[in-house]
């Protein structure tokens, strides 16, 4: 299991009857895939431990800090006074990066981060987690995005997987698992 980063047995979600089992190796791209209202949002909650499951088994073989989140709203993970603040937090205290994330997402240093569009603030925390994290979630990472801005994140999403990256994210969207190396249909 030496590059087995989590391992989900038969869980049951309190919204879903169909047990999932999902094994995650480094540079994996996994798609949870199904329709608004299916349950994908919660079983990614359900993996993190925010929401209970009915049944199974979740078991990560990495350190908490090495893995990122970024749910469907991301306005309620900020909570830094500024933009600049809150990149560092993303990229753990590198100022360098956290320059970069900024300027990359068209975003000014002094100013609030709940001042950022909802794409911005997205992609904040999507390039920031592609960047720093071993493994990350991403609850419907295309959502609130142009197209120019949908493509980017796909190609970040593939380039941290070429770096040995695992990425699971959700999608309800048939041209959002084109990239997915596996697709779990919920």
């Amino acid at each position: 299991m030496d590059n087995m980063l989590l391992e989900i047995s038969d869980v049951v979600t309190i919204t879903n009857n169909k047990p999932v089992s999902i094994n995650v190796k480094s540079g994996e791209i996994i798609c949870i895939f199904g329709l608004n209202g299916s349950g994908k949002s919660v079983l990614l909650k359900t993996i993190l431990g925010i929401m209970e499951k009915k049944q199974g088994s979740i078991n990560f073989f990495i350190d908490k800090k090495e893995y990122g989140v970024c749910l469907q709203f991301p306005e309620h993970l900020i909570f830094k006074e500024t933009a600049f603040a809150e990149a560092l937090l993303i990229t753990d205290n590198n100022e360098l990066m956290a320059e970069n994330l900024l300027n990359e997402i068209n975003a000014l240093k002094d100013m609030s981060p709940f001042y950022l569009s909802d794409g911005q603030k997205r992609l904040l925390f999507i390039y920031g987690y592609l960047e720093t994290k071993k493994l990350i979630f991403l609850d419907e990472p295309f959502v609130s995005l142009d197209e120019i801005s949908k493509e980017k994140v796909a190609e970040k999403i593939i380039q941290a997987k070429n770096q040995g990256k695992s990425i699971i994210y959700t999608a309800n969207r048939e041209k959002d698992k084109k990239i997915a190396d596996k697709i779990i249909n919920i």
